[in-house]
């Protein structure tokens, strides 16, 4: 948590190599201790929960290059963040955007993990209206910008 505001536009750190390893190594050793605590399908899916943000973006990236016939190790501009920020957010709306959809499926994983499935479900629920709303507000407040410059 210390590192996120050094990271901020412009940044003045960098996490690199090693601290995405460490970070990654910390993610892995805590999914296996929780896989020990708790049952086998809660144990699979709280990790995947947590980090969903970062696995689905991944995830669609590959399918999307492999559908547009590239190579997906080829970069491009389908993450994200580069579609939030193509919808008229800054670089710094957008990574608060990001941050706001991983805390939210982070709360929802220690939810699912301590408290029960019902309660995990009831706060995705909740996190899903969020985010609908959320990109409905993204859309009038771009179709907005659209037709204020427009004119």
């Amino acid at each position: 948590m210390g590192f996120l505001p050094h990271n901020f536009n412009p940044a003045k750190i960098f996490m690199g190599d090693t601290g995405a390893m460490f970070l990654g190594f910390m993610l892995a050793a805590s999914a296996i201790e929780g896989a020990v605590k708790s049952a086998t399908a809660i144990a699979l899916i709280v990790p995947i929960l947590a980090l969903g943000l970062p696995i689905f973006d991944t995830a669609f990236a590959i399918v999307r290059r492999l559908l547009n016939g590239k190579s997906i190790m080829e970069a491009d501009k389908g993450h994200l963040h580069h579609r939030l920020m193509a919808r008229g957010l800054s670089q710094r709306q957008a990574v608060l955007y990001l941050y706001f959809i991983s805390f939210s499926l982070g709360v929802c994983s220690v939810i699912l993990a301590r408290i029960g499935f019902k309660e995990a479900i009831i706060a995705l629920t909740f996190v899903i209206c969020m985010l609908f709303f959320s990109i409905r507000y993204l859309n009038v407040m771009t179709e907005t910008k659209k037709s204020t410059h427009g004119m």
